[in-house]
């Protein structure tokens, strides 16, 4: 007599229930990655941004600067890009700390003195006084960033000190 070997239909149910816990458990996890990646492109940012407010300042020591109108605000010709400065740090537009990335150009106007959105790779820059950064700062968020005010990175320029970059991932 032969007898059929097979699952039975508790065992069916117990693998069917085994596997939903699993996908509830793994799903969120995979669902945040989203969150991570867009919180370490900014933090990609934040070290470029850093190292060039350190680079500008190095070679403005180097170079020293000139005076123009207003003995306080330059230009500086770096590597075929003309940065435009205030006390010896790129200044909070685009023509400033903007131009400073890697494969950023120049625009109509060199968005001095404007507060609209600059696309620049996976980022949109505003300038200083917007409405879109917390503070007016000037600065970049993540294009597509459920949040865009705090999944941003801002560029706070307090006068004569240091720059402060000040990041938000809250959002992201």
């Amino acid at each position: 007599m032969r007898t059929n070997r097979g699952f039975t239909l508790i065992e069916l149910v117990m693998v069917i229930v085994i596997l939903g816990v699993l996908a509830a458990v793994a799903i969120p996890k995979f669902i945040d990655m989203g969150s991570d990646a867009r919180i370490a492109t900014l933090n990609g940012l934040e070290g470029s941004v850093k190292t060039t407010m350190e680079t500008v300042k190095a070679v403005v020591a180097l170079r020293g600067t000139t005076a123009a109108a207003d003995p306080a605000l330059n230009f500086l010709d770096m590597q075929g890009s003309t940065i435009r400065l205030w006390n010896g740090y790129p200044d909070r537009w685009w023509d400033g700390i903007g131009m400073t990335l890697q494969g950023a150009t120049a625009i109509a106007g060199g968005g001095y003195l404007s507060s609209a959105p600059i696309t620049f790779n996976a980022f949109t820059f505003y300038g200083y006084s917007n409405g879109v950064i917390p503070g007016g700062d000037a600065g970049w968020v993540l294009s597509g960033a459920p949040d865009k005010a705090n999944c941003s990175l801002a560029y706070n320029y307090n006068g004569s000190a240091e720059p402060q970059l000040i990041l938000r991932t809250t959002g992201c």
